[in-house]
């Protein structure tokens, strides 16, 4: 029986490119869940997940779809600031149902891997992490997005360094007043 292995040689040799990476996430996605029910919960998580999705008046691709969320790509930190405010006034615009649904974004500018349709590294984490921090109806970024970006600071709040899990030292956090 053959063992799988990794060869030594080409696969090493992908090579980091930046962008600006978008997670957008459904605020509390399994109380919705647990209020309206599986299938009516699927059918409200869909809906809002085809809200957010659309990047196409912008160079946003989206890389996956995470069910109740979805990662995106970004040329610029201040397109994906652009996306995720589209997104957080059509969350606010048009909810399906009774309970009120907001989403959480969060950005951050690093170098990934792009392999297989798909982005990879640190930085991901980096803005998963940043993403989670937030609370419904807020967009958070990370001090390399906010230095990356074009927007003057009285469109920013400093909540200063914050500690994300996973990281050993504290990332700089800024909110993006959107509204």
């Amino acid at each position: 029986m053959n063992t799988p292995t990794l060869a030594a040689e080409g696969s090493w040799e992908l090579r980091p490119t930046g962008c600006a990476i978008l997670f957008i996430d459904i605020a509390g996605s399994l109380r919705i869940t647990r209020q309206l029910g599986d299938a009516r919960a699927y059918h409200v998580l869909k809906f809002l997940s085809n809200a957010i999705r659309p990047a196409e008046t912008n160079t946003g691709r989206v890389v996956r779809s995470l069910g109740d969320g979805v990662l995106l790509t970004f040329r610029t930190v201040d397109e994906a600031l652009v996306h995720a405010a589209t997104a957080q006034r059509e969350v606010a615009r048009c909810s399906p149902s009774d309970i009120t649904l907001k989403i959480r974004c969060g950005i951050h500018w690093g170098s990934v891997i792009q392999a297989d349709g798909d982005i990879f590294g640190v930085a991901v984490y980096l803005a998963s992490r940043v993403t989670n921090h937030a609370n419904g109806g807020e967009i958070l970024l990370t001090d390399a997005a906010h230095a990356a970006s074009g927007r003057g600071p009285d469109v920013f709040i400093d909540f200063g360094p914050t500690l994300l899990p996973g990281f050993d030292e504290p990332v700089r956090v800024f909110e993006y007043l959107w509204d």
